[in-house]
């Protein structure tokens, strides 16, 4: 086991030797910095594989912070180029290049629309509240992960169709997704139990109690609503016919908050707990807790379901 002398800058560049050593022969490795949901940057090592159409990122601070918790580099660099042989490999002939083709495998997300300004230059989206919902294409699933392939404004005119016409097959596909609807207590038990380091179940819950779920509990239910593969899930606000079914199932309204861009949770409306604590919780989940990656954060606005207007409202 190596010690644990190097800095990043050190680390960063015995990485980029060893990768380009690994796929040497076999495609290019170069550095660059990948620009991620919610306008920020990541330093990034792109596998460009000959013959493939799909480049993949390895992310060296993410190894590093591994490295500084074990002190191994190689296995470090084995890790990295394990989950790069597991990502599905992608050629030309996946691509959709007409309409036709595309919009079966249409799908959409929501991410923040004021902390991706940038990035929506690039991409047709829609409004809703104060989200974006913007658009991509299922390529190929193997080994349990996804290729997918971004929708571009150039996608858009090379298709000949409009954000109306990506919203309406988007839409389609998204009624006819499985979603998840657990409560807290059992997401977090599982969590638990899925946690073989008690230290780290430990910490765990005392988060959780910090952030005053569990008085939020004791006025009423909080459900997670996620999907299967548990990706992008939040995209279930714009499920008329779920919110509906959690309406009836609360007897009433609830507010929505939006913990990523993964998952949202749901809480009925009670009288006791105030807008303005929920609207503190999500800024803890998002800003403060360490639990949610800087370019996984949805919002930190508390949105409410109104159950008789059937629609959803910025509450704060």
């Amino acid at each position: 086991m190596e010690k644990k002398e190097m800095d990043y800058t050190q680390f960063k560049e015995r990485v980029e030797e060893a990768l380009q050593e690994y796929f040497l022969g076999r495609g290019e490795v170069y550095y660059d910095i990948v620009k991620k949901t919610n306008d920020t940057d990541k330093e990034a090592f792109i596998v460009q594989l000959s013959g493939a159409t799909v480049q993949v990122a390895i992310y060296p601070i993410d190894m590093y912070e591994e490295y500084k918790y074990t002190g191994d580099f190689e296995k470090c660099v084995k890790e990295a180029i394990r989950a790069y042989e597991e990502v599905p490999f992608v050629d030309e002939r996946y691509i959709p290049k007409t309409w036709e083709a595309a919009k079966s495998r249409l799908h959409m997300r929501v991410i923040n629309r004021n902390w991706n300004k940038e990035g929506l230059k690039q991409m047709p989206y829609r409004k809703y509240l104060d989200l974006a919902i913007v658009f991509y294409v299922f390529i190929k699933e193997e080994g349990g992960l996804m290729a997918t392939l971004p929708v571009s404004r150039e996608c858009m005119k090379s298709w000949g169709v409009g954000v109306k016409a990506l919203w309406e097959a988007a839409k389609k596909n998204l009624e006819r997704e499985v979603f998840q609807i657990e409560t807290m207590e059992a997401v977090i038990e599982n969590m638990l139990t899925e946690m073989k380091d008690s230290e780290d179940a430990g910490m765990f819950r005392k988060d959780m109690e910090g952030m005053e779920m569990e008085e939020m509990e004791e006025n009423g239910k909080m459900y997670v609503v996620t999907n299967l593969c548990r990706k992008y899930a939040a995209r279930a606000i714009l499920r008329k016919d779920l919110l509906r079914g959690l309406a009836k199932e609360q007897g009433g309204s609830f507010y929505i908050l939006p913990c990523s861009v993964h998952e949202i949770l749901v809480l009925k409306e009670d009288g006791i707990v105030t807008e303005e604590d929920l609207k503190n919780m999500v800024y803890e989940i998002n800003h403060c807790s360490g639990t949610v990656d800087p370019e996984e954060c949805l919002s930190d606005s508390v949105y409410y379901y109104n159950k008789d207007k059937d629609r959803v409202e910025v509450a704060a």
